[in-house]
């Protein structure tokens, strides 16, 4: 699919497009084209996928859940206020805050996503969605750790399925079941990146790509991008060391009339990954 990065079909947007450096201007002629492999290119090779420098439910939309394709209002979610960093949270140990995210990525995916909301009533900023997308990353997380990848089928994009299988294959039984997140593992999330496109038949996409904070124990080196924003206190109670890791997943929804309003889970990456090989 030919992905034409456009923000809305409304003249006084074009000024906001043409300032962004991951936008084209969209007005009809001019193209931007975006290959599919794109969702893996960062995957495959860098630690910091999907990185700042690139880079609440909506009027009809604030009486619905966030539903994911395959996935029928299966819930998982957490109690309130466990969605932002907390210490001793189930047994967690001490988190503290040492940094903080990119302003400008984070300034410009809120404008993108009040945007969104006024001209395709989808909240990107709702409490709903942020504990939908927490329990998708639960779930598909769940179903790697467990090897259960044909669970994935309507959850996941048939071509990030099969990257998801390829690269959990290459784990030890130990390291893959380490990429299982529970609710209470989730310290922060974070959208690094908002885009509405059109393909060639005029159909509308919206992508959200979500970075996660999560508690892990996993073996391998620190992920800066964790390190960088929390410290963990060390474990006092004999266990296994819990460090910070990262997790970036991408959600795709059509925005046509008439489409369904499931989302699907178009790209998958985990720090356990890049620190296994």
């Amino acid at each position: 699919m030919q992905r034409i990065v456009r923000l809305a079909s409304c003249r006084e947007l074009s000024g906001l497009a043409g300032r962004s450096p991951d936008l084209c201007a969209w007005k009809r002629g001019r193209i931007c084209s975006r290959k599919s492999a794109m969702h893996r290119q960062w995957a495959e090779g860098c630690a910091r996928p999907f990185s700042g420098e690139s880079g609440a439910q909506g009027r009809r939309m604030c009486r619905q859940r966030f539903v994911m394709a395959g996935q029928t209002l299966r819930q998982f979610s957490s109690e309130p206020g466990a969605d932002g960093p907390q210490g001793n949270r189930s047994g967690q140990p001490a988190i503290s805050v040492v940094g903080i995210p990119d302003p400008i990525t984070f300034i410009r995916c809120k404008v993108i996503m009040y945007l969104t909301k006024l001209y395709f009533d989808v909240d990107i900023n709702s409490v709903e969605f942020d504990r939908g997308v927490k329990q998708a990353l639960v779930h598909v997380s769940n179903l790697m750790a467990s090897g259960r990848y044909h669970r994935l089928v309507d959850i996941v994009s048939s071509e990030m399925m099969e990257h998801v299988e390829k690269k959990c294959r290459s784990l030890s039984d130990a390291q893959r079941q380490q990429l299982a997140v529970t609710m209470d593992d989730i310290v922060f999330v974070l959208p690094e990146d908002v885009s509405v496109v059109f393909d060639q038949y005029d159909r509308k996409f919206c992508f959200v790509v979500m970075r996660f904070w999560i508690l892990s124990t996993h073996e391998g080196p620190d992920d800066p991008e964790g390190t960088k924003m929390f410290k963990v206190a060390p474990s006092k109670d004999g266990g296994p060391q819990k460090k910070m890791a990262t997790a970036v997943y991408e959600f795709q929804r059509e925005l046509t009339r008439g489409a369904s309003p499931d989302w699907t889970v178009t790209t998958v990456w985990h720090w356990q990954w890049k620190a296994a090989e």
